[in-house]
């Protein structure tokens, strides 16, 4: 974390604000305890899906398994959450710091989608703005400290972007396998990563 924080010169006590504040708002939110994501999780093959070029062909993959009543839980990054409501499959779980499709995940949340929103620095306002709309919700954090600051309503699992958070999450719960789709490490960002792009486009 420290790293991370140092070379992108993040700001760790914008970090430990966001959690409070995150961690304050979900005294008063549609929260759920952690065991009902372990239930979903544990000892289970997980689907975990990026936003990456390949995921309408990856969700293809899981639609025609559940043909086969193939039901692994499926984890969502984020902006992945809008490629599967448009192939009409609610996922079980997101993750989600909210710089994605907001209408999205709102959507999918209303329909059952447990949302575990992360707070960093950089969404203060949106934690503030979008959180109180959300059920079902679980609250996480990147300071390694945070049990010093008594911040019992949020958890750290690991990681840095939602799609590694998703991977940590699953590990942590105690996954029997992690099955990755929508993970491209490669030079396209898709338009379920960015929302304000309308098409995918080449970075580098």
């Amino acid at each position: 974390y420290n790293k991370i924080i140092e070379d992108f010169g993040f700001s760790k006590e914008k970090d430990v604000e966001s959690a409070i504040i995150l961690n304050v708002i979900l005294e008063k939110a549609n929260t759920i305890p952690i065991d009902k994501l372990k239930d979903i999780i544990e000892g289970r093959e997980v689907f975990i899906f990026g936003a990456g070029p390949s995921i309408k062909r990856h969700i293809d993959i899981v639609k025609r398994l559940r043909l086969q009543n193939i039901n692994n839980p499926i984890i969502a990054a984020d902006g992945a959450c809008k490629a599967f409501l448009e192939e009409n499959i609610i996922p079980d779980i997101i993750v989600s710091d909210l710089d994605g499709d907001l209408g999205a995940l709102i959507e999918c949340n209303k329909n059952g989608s447990i949302v575990v929103v992360h707070a960093h620095g950089d969404n203060i306002e949106k934690i503030k703005k979008y959180v109180p709309k959300l059920k079902n919700i679980i609250g996480s954090c990147q300071i390694p400290n945070y049990k010093e600051l008594n911040l019992k309503n949020i958890i750290n699992f690991g990681g840095f972007t939602d799609g590694d958070r998703c991977c940590f999450l699953a590990y942590y719960l105690r996954a029997k396998k992690l099955i990755l789709g929508g993970m491209d490490f490669g030079v396209y960002i898709t338009k379920y990563s960015r929302p304000n792009i309308k098409e995918d486009i080449v970075i580098g």
